[in-house]
């Protein structure tokens, strides 16, 4: 009985409610596939969100937050001859070696990471968390950072094309 009365109560809501609905099922499902690091760092920038004041500081923080809902997920195999354990060092080693390039980058251009964010667009925090290779980058945020810091991609991320 309950079923049908919900099924009612949803007919009889107008068509843009229902397309909220629809978008809000799909938004719960698309964070629910995320990493949890992922699902923190959305979660935490959801926060500094709602406590930013300027409305710069807000589509900022929110083009990351998009940034992290529009990854596409991506598979790991391992490879021959090569351990669990080696594969997660080595992700480690990459975005150790980014993040250092990164700083040696910023502090080469006398750039602070709050004046690195706003030219590529970026919360500060999330710079300091690349910088210190608590996340690795994806490649939107890494181009964004090469553009801010005016050098190819390639630069922060060997492994680029």
């Amino acid at each position: 009985m309950l079923t049908k009365e919900l099924s009612q109560a949803y007919d009889s809501l107008p068509d843009e409610v229902k397309s909220a609905l629809l978008a809000l099922s799909i938004l719960i499902d698309r964070i629910g596939s995320l990493p949890k690091p992922d699902r923190d760092e959305l979660f935490e920038l959801l926060q500094e969100w709602r406590k930013a004041s300027e409305p710069d500081e807000q589509r900022s923080i929110r083009r990351a937050m998009e940034e992290i809902l529009a990854q596409i997920p991506v598979t790991i195999r391992t490879m021959p001859l090569v351990t669990e354990n080696q594969m997660g060092r080595g992700r480690k080693n990459w975005a150790e070696h980014v993040g250092k390039t990164i700083r040696e980058l910023r502090e080469q251009a006398s750039l602070t990471q709050v004046q690195l964010a706003q030219k590529a667009g970026l919360p500060q925090s999330h710079i300091s968390r690349l910088e210190n290779a608590e996340y690795s980058a994806t490649r939107l945020t890494l181009e964004k950072i090469a553009t801010a810091l005016g050098v190819p991609v390639g630069q922060l991320d060997p492994c680029a094309d």
